[in-house]
């Protein structure tokens, strides 16, 4: 924050603050290991295997979901739940 706004009384908020501080709107892709055994031992009950892959360049999480040689590919958690969801895994 500047000289000229902290006389003029303005108040830090995260913008003034830190200028090289982010905060994403959406929550990351990141998942914790329970979570994760869950949905895929729901998907193993229903015949499907549940990957979890994250990309070394920058970071994004892709979920892929096989069965009988064919694959579905996922990059958000709550897709993967609204598939699971969808072929009646999900109760």
């Amino acid at each position: 924050m500047s000289a000229h706004e902290k006389a003029a009384g303005v108040l830090d908020t995260p913008t003034t603050a830190s200028k090289n501080h982010y905060t994403p709107i959406v929550a990351s892709g990141e998942i914790n290991s329970k979570t994760y055994a869950t949905l895929k031992a729901n998907f193993a009950l229903l015949g499907h295997v549940l990957q979890h892959n994250r990309r070394a360049d920058d970071g994004r999480h892709t979920y892929i979901i096989e069965r009988w040689g064919q694959a579905r590919y996922f990059t958000h958690l709550h897709d993967v739940t609204a598939f699971l969801t969808q072929i009646g895994g999900a109760k």
